[in-house]
């Protein structure tokens, strides 16, 4: 499950450090990971604007706070791109930003799927056991009305 009030802080952080490993010159492929976080982050907002990090139960009772905690860590996401762009572009060497947009897509989309298919999972036994517990509560109301049928015959 997503802890929505805790992403803005975690985009916070690792874009802090990302920001001060570029500025310091470290090699790209140590960065490279840190930027594949970024992207699972993002991925956790857009599924959390959705709705879907929660199950279908948990949908129905959506908070403010939640809305707000949403919009914030868009915002930090949004300042922290933008001010890891600039440094990157500044910093590092060349081509690194584009390299960084194409696998932070790659790793959205991979962070994207595995979360739908989870949240798809988990619908589908929520409602699996809805349909069970159905079918069981009509199969005994309707033995419990013939029983009761045949003592008011017979009785």
């Amino acid at each position: 499950m997503i802890e929505v009030l805790a992403l803005a802080g975690a985009i916070t952080k690792i874009a802090g450090g990302i920001s001060s490993a570029v500025q310091a010159g470290r090699d790209m492929n140590s960065i490279m990971p840190q930027f594949g976080k970024l992207a699972k982050l993002e991925a956790d907002i857009n599924l959390a604007e959705s709705g879907r990090h929660k199950g279908p139960l948990g949908r129905l009772t959506s908070t403010e706070e939640e809305g707000f905690a949403i919009a914030q860590a868009k915002m930090a996401h949004k300042d922290a791109m933008e001010t890891l762009r600039s440094h990157c572009r500044l910093y590092g060497p060349s081509g690194m930003w584009d390299l960084v947009v194409k696998e932070q897509a790659a790793a959205r989309k991979r962070q994207k799927d595995a979360l739908e298919e989870q949240a798809a999972k988990r619908d589908r036994l929520f409602y699996g056991i809805s349909i069970t517990l159905g079918a069981l509560f009509f199969l005994a109301g309707t033995a419990a009305m013939l029983w009761g049928a045949n003592e008011f015959a017979n009785g």
